[in-house]
């Protein structure tokens, strides 16, 4: 849908000059968490924004379930840019369902480390396949009539400190590496808003960065839309307009308002950045169509089998086969037993824990996936546990009259009257529990107190144990008898977004069959974004757990292992820890692959982790979190219905004291060097000769091709390379054809290769095709920090083909006989 016509049609000049000072200021702020500010006397509307890069949330009140697509890396494990844009397209149609003018994504920051605690939603280490990934999503988004907002600008590689930390960047490396995927994501697919980052660049708040808002992105770059804090990064009134920040959110204002209009009338803002600002915001409205249908309607869950069919593609196209002596794939029609096992087996993970994550409309779990995918007999056995936190309850175990789930009362300070109820289930938590001042939505303020109320029925007899944690005061009463007090002392947690306190927890003999009164006492905390609760139940369990799944394994003809991580441990708001696959999973993939030699072990995570039992497993599958069609695109995966073509966005080290930013993260002093400079990724392992577990690009097919017949022809403007690929097995398959770039006699020092272009074709068993690419003077270029621009020096360099970083099959050289600068 092209809005230029509907931007173009509204006087935004007309608009501008008819407003006040006050009336000018009121658009640069929200009113709400999800919406901006209107100017009714000039009929100026408003709009609303949603979450997220891999589903259209709404505002999380409304109870309207989503679409839940592949998370960040499992689409950058695609390469595939088609699929990427279809899958834009489905999550714009998905935010008008919600109302939603503008979809806050795609997330395009790097994988620095492993332990970024945001990784999932990023599409990979390397800021080229990240900015081209990020150009289809934004085509996708914004061809819908939605609005884009590429983020977080920029450095914002980890979470630790995350409202604070200074990314201390030397300026090559911000260019060639940080900036490059917004730079191709705003030049080609010109999005409509953008986000600048919690996190300080050299000592600046990026909501205050001139240099790289109004000099780099606005000036230099001709971005012409509207650039939007993270919500609650505007601490700045007048460093942050001056400094290109057009709109500060959430609502209501903390830093803009009457403070904004005495630092202009004062001189200390010119009127001129706000103007500016101001038609940001207008053409942005225009744009999304609100001057022609300014009033809001209710948000709908629209669950579309076109929607369902993507979803479903885009989880198994993203799967990476890392390993595979002949198990896979797996005939239904000669396992006549098969094994399902572990503790992301039933209990998956669909996506990550914090702002991205939605209420899906359903999710097929691997278990139910598989059982449904052929004829064989399915046996099942956790074998372990993977929570962080207590695990929430099971659906339908806490009730209130006869009904699932809790009854939630809010009151406003100072009054004894309920200014809200209703019915809560909380059995997934996509802000890291029930954020009961968003579901509040304005109707209690930001001093309530608040109850939760339901029967707790327990399963079996025994212990179980309860746990609490909260942004705010809580304490849990089972039969009005306080059993965790979480309101008299408190430690700071991670949860709620850094904001929450740690999780207490208390064991309570209950017996199967009898009604047990469960009530939360809630106080909400001032001056926090989120204020809310997440309480989690354990049922008793056996001792041995693992050994009840080895021999479930070696009565089966063929297992399928499912580990991984949960929204606890990858989330925004924190880092992982180290690279280890939480809980006693190690030992239970060493009792799995003992007891059944037949084993597929499936990685539930969304980031890379450590697999020192690689070598063992005859088959193993990075199903990365593919959201709600899990099951079925595992199923399809693992059957041979799809065959598998992702490849590794990011490279999994040998040990995490082998990574880049080892010796810095998380940093120090309010301070993270990126010390590795431009070797961060498979540049580091490159430049350093250092083996890996899985390079970066990787992935097997069940299929083989053969490369030939690399040739290069050009000149200074334009490079063409064409490459023979043919499919030389019994299947049909994608292979992603991968082409690297070494500068051989740099006059600077520049990384050992570099991927510049990529391909995945289609072919059909004996089918030859050529590939062919086109390099221009930038992709030879490196940022000349001497002139402050791009050189493309003249020398030698080699051009490799190949199906990863470390598997290049074809090599030429190919000799510039010129400098050239590039714009």
């Amino acid at each position: 849908m092209d809005r230029t016509a509907a931007a173009t049609s509204v006087d935004i000049d007309a608009l501008l000059q008819a407003m006040s000072l006050e009336e000018k200021v009121s658009l640069l702020a929200g009113r709400s968490f999800w919406i901006t500010t209107a100017v009714p006397r000039l009929g100026v509307p408003a709009i609303k924004v949603t979450d997220g890069p891999n589903g259209a949330r709404g505002d999380g009140v409304s109870g309207a379930t989503a679409a839940s697509l592949p998370v960040g890396s499992a689409l950058g494990s695609t390469w595939n840019l088609a699929l990427v844009r279809e899958v834009g397209r489905v999550l714009g149609e998905e935010a008008l369902t919600k109302n939603a003018q503008v979809l806050l994504g795609p997330t395009i920051n790097l994988h620095r480390t492993p332990l970024g605690g945001r990784n999932f939603e990023c599409y990979s280490e390397d800021p080229y396949l990240s900015g081209l990934l990020a150009c289809a999503f934004i085509d996708g988004v914004q061809s819908t009539g939605v609005g884009a907002c590429p983020k977080h600008f920029v450095a914002n590689d980890s979470e630790y400190q995350r409202h604070s930390i200074s990314s201390e960047v030397d300026e090559r490396t911000l260019r060639e590496l940080y900036l490059t995927p917004f730079e191709l994501a705003v030049t080609r697919a010109r999005p409509w808003s953008l986000m600048s980052s919690y996190n300080r660049i050299n000592g600046t708040f990026a909501s205050s960065h001139r240099a790289l808002l109004r000099d780099l992105l606005k000036d230099q770059w001709g971005f012409d839309g509207v650039v939007v804090s993270d919500w609650g990064a505007a601490l700045e009134t007048e460093a942050n307009l001056n400094g290109g920040l057009d709109l500060e959110m959430p609502g209501p204002t903390r830093t803009r308002g009457q403070a904004l209009v005495e630092a202009v009338r004062g001189g200390r803002v010119a009127q001129a950045d706000v103007d500016d600002s101001v038609r940001r915001m207008l053409r942005l409205i225009a744009r999304s169509g609100r001057f022609d249908a300014p009033d809001p309607v209710p948000e709908a869950a629209v669950d579309r089998p076109e929607h369902r069919a993507v979803a479903r593609r885009a989880a198994a196209e993203g799967m990476v086969l890392i390993r595979n002596e002949g198990l896979l794939p797996l005939d239904p029609a000669r396992v006549g037993n098969l094994a399902v096992i572990g503790p992301n087996a039933r209990n998956g993970q669909i996506q990550g824990g914090g702002s991205s994550a939605v209420f899906p409309h359903y999710q097929v779990m691997p278990l139910e996936g598989l059982r449904r995918a052929g004829n064989w007999t399915v046996q099942h056995s956790p074998g372990c546990f993977n929570h962080k936190y207590l695990p929430l309850p099971a659906p339908g175990r806490l009730t209130c009259d006869g009904e699932p789930g809790c009854r939630l009362r809010l009151f406003p300070e100072g009054s004894d009257i309920a200014a809200l109820e209703r019915m809560v289930e909380l059995t997934f938590n996509p802000m890291g529990g029930l954020p009961l001042n968003m579901i509040g939505a304005g109707r209690v303020g930001p001093a309530f107190t608040a109850t939760l109320e339901a029967e707790f029925v327990p399963e079996v007899s025994g212990s179980h144990q309860f746990g609490l944690m909260s942004s705010g005061l809580t304490r849990l009463f089972i039969d009005d008898v306080e059993v965790i007090d979480n309101w008299t002392a408190q430690e700071r947690g991670d949860a709620f977004f850094g904001w929450g306190s740690s999780e207490r927890r208390a064991a309570i003999d209950a017996e199967a069959g009898r009604s047990y009164r469960f009530r939360i006492e809630f106080q909400s905390a001032p001056d926090v974004l989120v204020s809310g609760v997440r309480y989690g139940i354990l049922p008793p369990h056996t001792d041995d757990m693992i050994e009840q799944a080895a021999r479930t394994a070696a009565a089966a003809d063929a297992a399928v292992l499912v580990v991984g991580s949960n929204a606890d441990w990858e989330t925004e708001g924190n880092d992982r820890r180290d690279m280890s696959l939480p809980g006693d999973q190690l030992a239970l993939i060493d009792a799995v692959l003992s007891a059944n030699p037949n084993t597929l072990i499936v990685v539930n995570t969304g980031a890379a982790v450590d697999m020192p039992w690689l070598q063992r497993a005859p088959a193993v599958l990075q199903a990365w979190l593919p959201g709600q069609e899990f099951g079925n695109a595992l199923a399809d995966v693992i059957t041979g219905r799809v065959n598998p073509s992702g490849r590794m966005p990011t490279t999994v080290p040998l040990r995490l004291q082998d990574t880049p930013a080892y010796t810095s993260y998380p940093g120090e002093a309010g301070r993270v060097l990126y010390g590795e400079r431009l070797f961060m990724g498979y540049r580091w392992y490159d430049a350093r000769d250092l083996p890996v577990r899985v390079p970066f690009g990787h992935g097997l097919s069940y299929t083989q091709f053969d490369y030939s017949d690399l040739e290069i022809s050009g000149d200074l403007t334009s490079v063409t390379v064409r490459v023979a690929v043919r499919n030389v097995g019994r299947l049909a398959g994608q292979e992603v054809v991968q082409l690297y770039l070494r500068a051989t006699d740099a006059p600077v020092q520049r990384p050992e290769q570099e991927l510049r272009a990529f391909a995945k074709p289609s072919l059909a068993p004996g089918e030859r095709t050529t590939v062919q690419f086109t390099l221009t003077p930038r992709d030879f270029a490196y940022w000349d920090v001497t002139r402050g621009d791009w050189l493309a020096a003249a020398g030698n360099y080699e051009i490799r083909v190949g199906a990863s970083s470390r598997d290049i099959r074809l090599r030429a050289s190919w000799q510039r006989g010129a400098d050239v600068r590039v714009a």
